[in-house]
């Protein structure tokens, strides 16, 4: 017996091994819901779409009844506005008698290098400044984008004290729209607009235009040379800063003229995708997808990457950060702001401000042409018109309507896609499928008239959760009811949205898909249900698109303003 025994024990523990590797090998073969372990990498295309055919023959899809309902057109932007104390909480919390609410962009108001503004702010609270009636002053900061900001002071949301946006446009537009607001600093700290530009596309467009800058770089997006991102011009200062000089560009009189607009179409054609996001943009230049992207000097110079491998050049208006006050202030809030100003402007604070990336000299002639609120507003109408320069659009809804999904997740679902689907464009391609064990097609793609958006609110309504999660099987349905209707309009620009909690715990596993959505290349924009789903996070960057957290009260307003920059 004692002879045998160490025999026994090895049998035993090959045995052991060998249910441990199967086990491990058939986790890997089976992970719906996780993205661990890569995605999968096919040999050829013919691989992918064999891996995609098989794939299909498996899943189980239905159509619904189409069901019709009201379509509701109203404007409910002031209701959609996330909680600002959630959504933005304060980044400087001031105690004072007589307290200054700032609205601020990351970029003075973030964290590290974009802690210019928090830092002197808290410093200006621990100086426990007074007034001339004895009085302390201080300065609570809300770090919060110059769009966004707009939109709650001109609509009478939340009202600061001062609001610093990062150009004067977002200033003019916000008076346009109705705020009151008065200049009281230009300049508080200076930045430029700007576009970071690959070394190498330089090179070339240097050699055949003669020079690079805003002109030359816009001529050569037109003549197919170069792709070109810049961000959504509703929320993003440097957006709405390149919008307004390129129309400027193609007509100096008229910016709004029949020529520009023609010209702007044409632009646009070169322009694979305006970014939602800046994150978003400098993700697709680093991938290799654009050549360059429209950026402020000082994120260019604190970004190794950009730094390293791309040049800046210098557009525009100047971002001089302006500083307003908002409202009617008291003699005592005019007096504490006035104080901070002057603390801010002192020679120590600008000087830190450069160590920043703030307050750089370019030698640049920056524009100085006036334009008006009612322009920039007709300027960022156009661009919904015209973004897409007559090329529509084919996306596809993809709605978790699982077991797990029932209750608030559901309802808010439904709410934020019905609301924000008032900013699509008549002109482009909307279906909607959903999923639970299996796959329904409950609204075939369509060209989004009055109709469609009839039959899409009424399949929006009907969605009733119970079930598996099938995430992955749908999405490859969806991916496969695009590429059908690409057959028919082969010019159209393509997307899928995945509204989800994330949960797959059924079908084909993660990195197979993830493996044919990076071969068919159509971007996956995701909205999670729940906080942290790193799979459907994963999905976005395959193809630069975005992610979008919903378990929040503002995926109304997020979804709203995506619709609206992609559709």
């Amino acid at each position: 017996m004692k002879t045998k025994t160490p025999i026994l024990i090895a049998i035993i523990g090959v045995i052991a091994t060998v249910v441990l590797i199967c086990a491990a090998l058939g986790s890997n073969m089976k992970n719906p819901g996780g993205s661990s372990g890569g995605i999968t990498e096919f040999s050829s295309s013919e691989d992918a779409e064999k891996t995609m055919e098989k794939s299909l023959k498996n899943i189980k899809v239905r159509n619904a009844d189409p069901v019709k309902s009201t379509v509701d057109y109203s404007d409910n932007l002031v209701a959609n506005l996330p909680n600002i104390e959630t959504k933005y909480p304060l980044t400087v919390i001031g105690s004072g008698d007589v307290d200054i609410e700032i609205f601020s962009t990351s970029e003075k108001a973030g964290k590290n290098q974009n802690g210019w503004l928090n830092e002197i702010a808290e410093t200006f609270n621990n100086n426990k400044v007074r007034l001339e009636n004895g009085k302390v002053a201080s300065v609570s900061v809300r770090s919060i984008p110059s769009g966004a900001s707009s939109d709650y002071i001109s609509n009478n949301v939340y009202v600061p004290q001062a609001y610093t946006p990062s150009n004067e446009l977002f200033g003019t537009l916000a008076m346009e729209n109705g705020a009151k607001l008065e200049l009281r600093v230009p300049e508080l700290v200076k930045n430029t607009a700007g576009i970071a530009i690959n070394k190498n596309t330089k090179s070339a467009i240097d050699s055949k235009y003669g020079d690079t800058n805003i002109k030359t770089i816009i001529d050569a997006v037109i003549d197919g040379e170069m792709q070109l991102g810049y961000t959504y011009p509703y929320t993003s200062a440097t957006g709405l800063n390149f919008l307004v000089n390129a129309l400027q560009y193609f007509d100096s009189s008229d910016m709004l003229s029949t020529a520009a607009i023609e010209k702007f179409q044409q632009l646009q054609k070169g322009i694979p995708f305006v970014c939602y996001t800046t994150d978003q943009m400098v993700n697709a230049m680093q991938s290799g997808t654009l050549q360059a992207g429209c950026v402020e000097y000082q994120a260019y110079i604190n970004n190794v990457t950009l730094k390293s491998s791309y040049e800046f050049i210098p557009f525009g208006y100047q971002h001089g950060n302006p500083l307003y006050s908002v409202g009617d202030l008291s003699a005592d809030e005019n007096e504490a702001l006035d104080l901070f100003v002057e603390f801010a402007m002192n020679s120590d604070n600008q000087a830190h401000a450069k160590e920043y990336g703030f307050n750089q000299d370019l030698s640049f002639a920056y524009n100085d042409k006036s334009v008006s609120g009612a322009e920039l507003i007709n300027a960022q109408q156009l661009w919904k018109q015209e973004k897409d320069s007559g090329t529509p659009t084919i996306a596809l809804f993809i709605a978790d309507v699982s077991g797990s999904m029932n209750g608030d997740p559901i309802a808010r679902l439904k709410s934020s896609l019905l609301e924000a689907s008032k900013k699509i464009n008549s002109n482009n391609y909307i279906g909607l499928i959903s999923y639970s064990d299996d796959v329904t097609i409950n609204l075939p793609i369509a060209q989004f008239d009055l109709e469609q958006r009839s039959y899409f609110a009424g399949a929006v309504e009907s969605l009733a959760p119970g079930g598996n999660t099938a995430t992955y099987d749908a999405l490859l349905v969806g991916i496969d009811t695009i590429n059908k209707m690409k057959e028919t309009i082969p010019n159209a620009k393509t997307m899928i949205f995945v509204l989800s909690d994330g949960q797959c715990n059924k079908g084909i596993d993660y990195n197979t898909s993830a493996g044919i959505v990076n071969h068919y290349g159509i971007p996956i924009y995701t909205i999670g249900y729940n906080e942290n789903i790193d799979s459907l996070k994963d999905l976005s960057s395959i193809n630069e698109a975005v992610y979008i957290n919903a378990d929040t009260d503002d995926v109304v307003y997020e979804l709203s303003a995506l619709f609206n920059a992609q559709m």
